[in-house]
Order: C-alpha cells, then structure tokens, then sequence
C-alpha cells in the first residue's frame, strides 16, 4: 500500500516527531560524548532550518520531538539533516557500520487544543521513566528537555564540521578536530498553548507535570515491587545490543487530538490526499502542467522512452552490404 504523503493541517502546527534505531538497538545509549554530539546536531538543525523546537527526549534506542514547522519542506529538511549527521555521529562512535534508524521518521500533526499539546508533552516528558529505567525524567542521563524547561539547565553540545576537518586532513594528517567544533545550543520554545503564559505560570504547569510523573512512577514500581533500572546500568548497556521484550509496532494516527477535532481534521486530510493521489496519477499518464496541493511533495516524473535514432544513409548502405553478403554465403 502506498505511504500518505507528508502533511501539515496549517503553517506552525505543532508535530511529534519519532524515531527508533535500527532493530531497536542501544546506538543512542547516553554518554557525555555522545549526548554532546546529539545536542549539537539537534541544534544545527534547527538552526539552519529555522524549525521551532518544544521538547525533546533521546532515549537509548529512539528519539521524541515535538517542533512547529511552517512547512512540509522545513519539517523535512530538519529531520533529514538530523538524522544523517546523528546517523554519522554515532555510527563513527560506536563503530556501527551501515543505517542507523529503522525506515522513516513518524511525524503526527497536534491539534490546536490545549489538552492535546499538554498531554503529548507530558507522554514526552515521561520518557526514561514510564520505561522503568530512571524514577524521575530529571534523572535521564542523556539529551532530555525536562532539566531545561524547568529552568535548571541548558541544552548545549558540540558541532563537528567534518567537511572541513576531511579537508584538512587531507592536507595534513595531524589535523585536530577541536579546531572545526563549536558549541551550539538548543533553543526551546513554549507550545502554543502556553505562550501566551507568563514565564513563572509556564515553569509551574511544567514542575506539577513532572511531579505527577515522578508520583505515577513510583506507585507504579511499589505496586509491581519493581525497581527502576538505574543510571549505572544504562550507561553500561552494550550499544550493538538490543532490548529482549518486543519491539512496539502498532501503527500511529493520523492525529493527535479529541475525538472531535480529529474527525475535521481527518477530513481535510482526506480533501488533500484525494487531490494529491488525483495530480499523481494525471502526472504518471504524462500531463506534465498537473498541479499539485501546496505544501507537498510531488512524485519523481516518469520514465521517458528513448526515441529510436534513425541511421545515416551511409549506415544504411553499409547495413544492405551485410546483409547480401550474409545471403550469398
């Protein structure tokens, strides 16, 4: 079945972005160099692209973001250059050859309901914990925004140029790659529904999220007699290595939002995607002035046939001559 194409219900919707490894392996584990390396490619990106960072959380096998994009190319653009470079980055630190992630990236417009965008970023916020592997998202060891929206800390890490640095190596083997880092730091923004907020009621909503987490995470542990896996083992973890329960693969919306909203929103999906697979297929039977729906990407155009060249009369002299000859013998 054909994959829907990318899509965003208005310019500055609100996305959650997710991305697992490859066989769902530990690549991401957290360490100070690679969390440096993640904070800096995250922060690249967004900084040449423009794209509009909320929250973000890099657990050991995948990755959960939520950005506002003005368009499918910017959201696009932003994912492809995180993915590559972090791609890159911890394949070289961890000596994994081959892809990193699993396929695409799941992205999941929010509606603009404050319940919804609140509620996405409380399931954010909880990674690392509801996971059973930290008591408290403040205690993830790796790259997680819930330190630096509550105000207690900055997400800042290392960007590599390694164009540059394969340059100058190439010119002189001993070239040392501080020379072509730069620390970059990761912007966050509110959400829209909290933007409008003071800063001190926005910290507040923020710190009364994470202590329900951190008081749903321990009754959960008491009630199982359970304890969280700890910092130590995590770090410890060997990143080829995989985790022994299976793999959650159930299919994503369409959506985030109330039952309400989502049948709206679901129709103008609808609306888009008949018009684009309508374009598409005008496109294929040869119609090159097809016009798309804004905001997408259109199909590769389609095979051309080549035109069969025609022979000079000298070639077609020389081709009667073999052919008598043929015969005559």
């Amino acid at each position: 079945m054909a994959r829907n194409p990318r899509y965003l219900p208005h310019p500055g919707a609100v996305v959650e972005i997710t991305q697992r490894t490859v066989q769902g392996r530990f690549l991401l584990k957290p360490s100070p160099r690679l969390n440096a390396l993640v904070a800096g490619c995250l922060a690249r990106a967004q900084k040449l692209t423009g794209a509009t960072v909320h929250a973000v959380a890099v657990l050991s096998n995948h990755f959960h973001l939520l950005a506002s994009f003005d368009t499918v190319e910017q959201m696009s653009s932003f994912a492809c250059h995180l993915k590559t470079n972090l791609s890159k980055e911890a394949g070289r630190l961890h000596d994994w050859e081959g892809p990193l992630f699993a396929g695409r990236y799941r992205s999941v417009p929010l509606s603009d309901e404050e319940s919804v965008q609140l509620g996405r970023l409380k399931y954010l916020l909880s990674q690392g914990a509801k996971e059973g592997l930290v008591m408290s998202p403040r205690d993830w060891p790796g790259v997680h925004c819930a330190n630096a929206l509550l105000g207690e800390a900055s997400i800042e890490g290392v960007w590599v140029d390694r164009t540059r640095l394969y340059a100058a190596r190439q010119r002189d083997g001993q070239a040392d790659e501080a020379e072509f880092s730069q620390v970059e730091r990761l912007q966050l923004s509110p959400l829209p529904c909290l933007a409008s907020r003071p800063e001190s009621e926005r910290r507040k909503v923020l710190r009364d999220m994470v202590e329900e987490i951190e008081a749903e995470t321990l009754a959960r542990h008491r009630l199982k007699g359970t304890a969280p896996v700890g910092v130590g083992s995590l770090v410890a973890r060997d990143p080829h290595g995989r985790a022994l329960h299976r793999l959650d693969k159930s299919p994503k919306p369409h959506f985030h939002a109330s039952r309400h909203v989502y049948g709206s929103m679901m129709e103008a999906f609808r609306s888009f995607v008949v018009a684009y697979r309508g374009a598409a297929e005008r496109l294929r039977a040869g119609d090159r002035g097809v016009s798309f729906p804004e905001n997408c990407f259109p199909p590769g155009l389609p095979f051309v046939e080549p035109r069969p060249v025609e022979a000079s009369p000298l070639e077609c002299r020389a081709r009667a001559v073999s052919d008598v000859s043929r015969r005559g013998s």
